[in-house]
């Protein structure tokens, strides 16, 4: 292959990754390892696994903002919201790793509150500015999502939203949350933010059925569930 053709199928490959793809591929990449790593733990794998999600989110949400052309503002939200999705994380990860340890008394109560309480709230912020972010990006862009992208987004996103949150205990995060975008998406029709807010009132509902079915807002692990 001479250099001239794959420069040639380089920028090909370049162009065939469309906001609208990087978009799907972002929630997808969310919904994957967000939920992988407890599938891993049956294998004894969690922590490991789980090492490899804020690169795979991060880099998947810095591929969508780059494709949409981002302006500052909307790099520096990513920017921030990349720094608390990776810094909580992390914090959830190792204090979850601790709390997983034969300990008991003061520690396991350290443990829990860095993990199920700062922990998570720290990494779903993050992760809901990271979603603002390719918000802010798409202003100004023609970007057009068919049908089966935006049920996919409305599908992946927002069960993995529920299932977080509630898993989190940050629920009432999730519910702020679809408040914010549902607003923001009825002042500004734009296809990805209609697609995310989609989402989040999707979870929103969903957390819903959840209190009326159990009596309250009980984290799957709580009742065994994994």
């Amino acid at each position: 292959m001479s250099h001239a053709e794959w420069e040639s199928r380089a920028v090909e490959r370049a162009r065939s990754w469309t906001p609208e793809r990087c978009a799907v591929a972002f929630v997808a990449a969310v919904a994957v390892f967000h939920h992988l790593p407890i599938l891993a733990g049956s294998l004894g794998i969690h922590d490991a696994v789980d090492l490899v999600t804020p690169f795979v989110v991060v880099g998947a949400a810095l591929a969508t903002l780059l494709s949409l052309r981002a302006p500052p503002r909307a790099l520096l939200l990513a920017f921030v919201g990349a720094i608390l999705y990776v810094d909580g994380h992390g914090i959830h990860l190792s204090a979850n790793s601790i709390g997983n340890k034969p300990i008991s008394g003061r520690a396991r109560e350290v443990a829990h509150f860095w993990d199920e309480q700062f922990g998570h709230v720290w990494w779903h912020l993050g992760w809901f500015a990271l979603v603002a972010a390719i918000c802010v990006a798409e202003r100004g862009r023609v970007v057009r999502l068919s049908r089966g992208q935006t049920r996919a987004i409305v599908l992946l996103l927002g069960a993995t939203l529920f299932t977080n949150t509630v898993e989190g205990g940050d629920w009432w995060l999730e519910l702020a949350g679809a408040a914010l975008f549902c607003a923001w998406a009825l002042a500004a029709r734009r296809a990805i933010l209609i697609a995310f807010a989609g989402a989040f009132a999707f979870a929103a509902a969903l957390i819903g059925i959840w209190a009326i079915w159990h009596g309250g807002e009980p984290q799957f692990s709580q009742l065994g569930w994994i």
